[in-house]
């Protein structure tokens, strides 16, 4: 051998045993992995007040790739003037966002949070105190993105912006609707907003709104986080019912498409496909005008998908792609369900591969991805839905006109409303697995449902009041009101822990329904498992198991119901009374 060859030899020899040194695995484990150590401390730590609660965030940046969970710590403000491992309750989190209900209103609290894995917990992050303070007034305050359903005769949607003073007047600073939408270039033209509006906190904590411009027969509530406002109102043209949704705007406009981007990478084959973790999330939509059917599918943003970036002359104001959005992430459909295809045997599993992009100030769209990257200058002919992101980045709400994913074809009279649910950050670690205690409780709900009749014509009503879920998931609307003058329900319901696993082992977690009075709950339970209680369904297997399935019935499975992030909202779709139902609960 020559010595040059003997001097790289000991040389690498060197470089090996330095890593080994700081970084080589124990006895009993694989050699040569690298071991990242403690994570390091916990940067951007957050806090902001609610109704008997703190909403907490962080950035996980640091520790995208060494934090396993975190412990967040808190003590009242009462006794101490600084938080302590000692004098404080821990709980672990396995997400980078957790929200502490059942606190004092009025009483300061202190916080803190520390990154772990198996070697150990990092040094403490800074400490925030905030105080939680119960629903006012001053609560309203600030801009507003709205998105409205009318259902009904007069079907169609209308989005825009509001800005709330601190006397509680409104003033529209952008209002659009389907009548004026131009399905070419998404937009729609700019119509005459109402005027002379206020909306106003009730004694109970519900809104109102009065005034000459205002919505007949506003019912309105706001969440604890003080972030989302639910209000159902009458149409006074004709009768036909609305739901609003209302998402307060964020402080700073720094939304990205790696807000719904997952971590690492799912495809070995190519490396360039970064951001392949396992971000899942479901919706639920209710369609308004010919179809009143609902919606709900499971999705995953980026499954064996790249990131483009648009050409130079596509960005800019005015353009396809404003400054500021640098990519788009395909994301892909499966899970997929509604009150017609639910009949039909593994039509619940079709597929539909669309893709996001993000613009700066939390507005998405959700565009055909069919074509080529070279081809997708074309794509502002396709987009097939826009919403808005909320402040903490892990809900969006978007109305749209229902158009064709491959063709872009606009299907006439044909509205919807939609909510989609992000059950974790990308960065986090861990896939939360929600289960029945964390959906038991008692929340504020909307609900807007829709029927023909037999002439064709839509019948809407809306209705709200509370509805409590129970840990054994028996769900109940111990207060209630609605459009035809009820003022309670004897309506109940069961619903179930339903897990869809992935192909990357993680569960995206779906409460459902399995009381099936035709069939019987266990033939509604094997629909989804077999004898030994396992899920039929994997996103790449499932094709394979035909023979495996049992036809749904024609009732069961009726509830789908999805609980957000910070597990404060749960979204439903559901056949009842009221048709085609949508069920949106704060708490």
């Amino acid at each position: 051998m020559k010595l040059r060859s003997v001097i790289q030899l000991l040389a690498l020899a060197a470089i090996l045993a330095g890593f080994c040194l700081s970084g080589c695995s124990v006895a009993g484990e694989d050699a040569w992995r690298y071991e990242p150590g403690i994570p390091g401390k916990v940067t951007g730590f957050t806090a902001k007040q609610g109704d008997q609660l703190v909403s907490l965030s962080w950035d996980t940046l640091d520790n995208a790739y060494t934090a396993t969970s975190y412990n967040v710590y808190y003590v009242a403000a009462t006794n101490t003037d600084a938080i302590t491992k000692t004098n404080s309750t821990k709980i672990n989190v396995t997400r980078s966002q957790t929200t502490i209900s059942g606190l004092t209103n009025g009483v300061t609290y202190y916080f803190m949070v520390t990154a772990q894995n198996r070697y150990g917990e990092s040094e403490a992050s800074i400490q925030v105190a905030e105080t939680p303070k119960p629903k006012s007034p001053a609560d309203l305050t600030g801009t507003w993105y709205f998105h409205t359903l009318v259902s009904g005769p007069s079907a169609k949607w209308e989005r825009g912006t509001i800005v709330i003073d601190d006397y509680g007047a409104v003033t529209f600073t952008e209002f659009l609707d389907s009548d004026h939408y131009n399905p070419a270039d998404d937009s729609s033209t700019a119509v005459t907003p109402p005027a002379d509006v206020n909306i106003t906190m009730q004694s109970d904590k519900s809104l109102a709104l009065s005034g000459s411009g205002a919505w007949v027969d506003f019912h309105g509530i706001m969440g604890s986080r003080k972030n989302m406002l639910l209000g159902n109102w009458t149409y006074s043209v004709d009768g036909s019912k609305a739901i609003t949704i209302f998402q307060k705007k964020r402080d700073t406009d720094d939304y990205d498409v790696w807000d719904v981007s997952g971590t690492g990478n799912q495809n070995p084959h190519y490396p360039e496909l970064a951001g392949n973790g396992p971000t899942r999330y479901a919706y639920h939509a209710l369609n308004s005008g010919a179809s009143v059917e609902w919606e709900y599918s499971n999705a995953r943003v980026g499954q064996q998908a790249q990131f483009w970036t648009p050409d130079a002359s596509l960005t800019g104001a005015g353009n396809l792609f404003p400054d500021g959005i640098g990519s788009i992430k395909d994301i892909i459909y499966w899970d997929y369900s509604t009150p017609t295809y639910k009949m039909t045997p593994m039509w619940d599993l079709m597929w539909k591969v669309t893709c996001f992009g993000v613009q700066p100030d939390g507005l998405v769209k959700e565009y055909d991805s069919y074509a080529e990257p070279s081809s997708r200058k074309d794509a502002k002919q396709n987009v097939i839905f826009t919403g808005r992101m909320t402040d903490d980045k892990t809900v969006i709400v978007g109305v749209s006109t229902k158009k064709e994913v491959k063709t872009g074809t606009i299907t006439p009279n044909q509205f919807y409303l939609r909510v989609l649910q992000f059950n974790f950050k990308p960065t986090d670690q861990a896939l939360p697995t929600y289960d029945l205690n964390d959906l038991a409780g008692t929340y504020l709900f909307h609900k807007i449902g829709a029927v023909k009749d037999s002439t064709g014509a839509s019948t809407a009503t809306w209705a709200y009041g509370k509805m409590q879920v129970t840990s054994a998931g028996v769900t109940t609307f111990p207060t209630y009101v609605d459009s035809k003058g009820a003022t309670s329900s004897a309506d109940t319901f069961t619903l179930a822990y339903y897990p869809d696993p992935g192909s990357d082992a993680h569960t995206w977690t779906t409460f459902a329904n399995f009381v099936s009075p035709d069939t019987g709950a266990a033939d509604a339970y094997s629909r989804y498992y077999d004898a030994n209680g396992q899920p039929y369904f994997s996103v790449y297997t499932w094709w394979n198991l035909t023979s495996s399935l049992t036809p749904m019935s024609t009732s069961y499975y009726n509830e789908h119901a999805t609980l957000s992030y910070n597990q404060d909202l749960v979204v439903m779709t559901r056949t009842d009374a009221s048709g085609h139902s949508f069920i949106i609960g704060l708490k």
